[in-house]
């Protein structure tokens, strides 16, 4: 670990966790469908600043990086925003850091990962995290708020998304497959907007900042800065920084908004997230 590796670090996770906040601040004046599809336009303009080589793509891993597009980016893209209309930014964020235990989760039960008794446990664990996180102590408690079903959702599409990504980043590379799949999620996230939407225009005045921020910074520097630390000190590593997202969420949520998170609500995160490093880090 070099002190440029902690930078990126802070870096990479201080811009998801800022996304939170960013998408608040544009439900002002857009909607979700807006916001989905400028945070990926714009991102898509800023990747492909980067010209690299790609061999020619087969069918088959066209229709897979388009299934990243949407799983990966206009769907839990446009769930997260529209979550934000009924819960705050802060817990918005502590639901996205169940991504990694929905990973696991979902890598078992549809992509045939072999887990051991102990990471079996760990997973057990992980949905005990996911509990408290959204219900609290409460015993039978199902008034689950649809802010907070549509955030599980988008973590759990960032579950699948996962899943499929790995084998096509190895085969053509991370920015490769992230440039193409911000295209498709682009072309997704449009067709979207124009049925769903009136034509708005971020203003200086309301949205443009937090728009153009969400674009370049999250959806552009924030991946390019991720899969550079990955290529520097590996995945386990490297994986600290999803870890970090939830606390950025809340430290921005309380700053700028003035959110609240409760002890209920951190003792879940921290639970999903020791559940999904201990998973992901067990050898037996």
């Amino acid at each position: 670990m070099l002190l440029r590796n902690y930078f990126q670090i802070l870096l990479t996770s201080s811009l998801w966790g800022s996304s939170f906040l960013l998408m608040k601040l544009s439900l002002v004046e857009l909607d979700p469908f807006h916001i989905s599809f400028y945070r990926i336009f714009i991102g898509m303009l800023f990747m492909n600043l980067f010209i690299t080589k790609i061999d020619k793509l087969s069918k088959k891993d066209h229709l897979n990086i388009a299934l990243v597009g949407l799983l990966w980016m206009s769907l839990p893209f446009y769930l997260f925003a529209a979550s934000e209309e009924t819960i705050s930014s802060s817990l918005a964020g502590l639901i996205n850091g169940t991504t990694p235990i929905f990973i696991s989760i979902i890598g078992v039960l549809f992509f045939s990962q072999k887990i051991t008794k102990i990471q079996k446990f760990y997973l057990i664990l992980g949905f005990v995290g996911i509990y408290l996180l959204t219900f609290g102590f409460n015993k039978l408690n199902i008034d689950l708020e649809v802010g907070t079903f549509l955030a599980l959702i988008a973590s759990i599409s960032y579950g699948f998304a996962a899943n499929i990504i790995q084998p096509l980043i190895n085969k053509f590379g991370a920015l490769n497959v992230l440039k193409i799949a911000l295209r498709y999620g682009s072309i997704f996230s449009f067709i979207l907007f124009i049925l769903n939407s009136q034509v708005i225009i971020p203003t200086v005045s309301e949205s443009l900042f937090p728009i153009l921020l969400l674009g370049v910074g999250s959806s552009g520097i924030a991946f390019l800065s991720f899969y550079k630390l990955i290529g520097d000190v590996g995945s386990i590593i490297g994986s600290i920084t999803i870890y970090l997202v939830p606390i950025f969420s809340i430290l921005f949520g309380y700053i700028f908004l003035n959110e609240e998170t409760t002890f209920i609500q951190v003792a879940g995160i921290v639970t999903i997230i020791f559940s999904a490093y201990m998973f992901s880090n067990k050898d037996s």
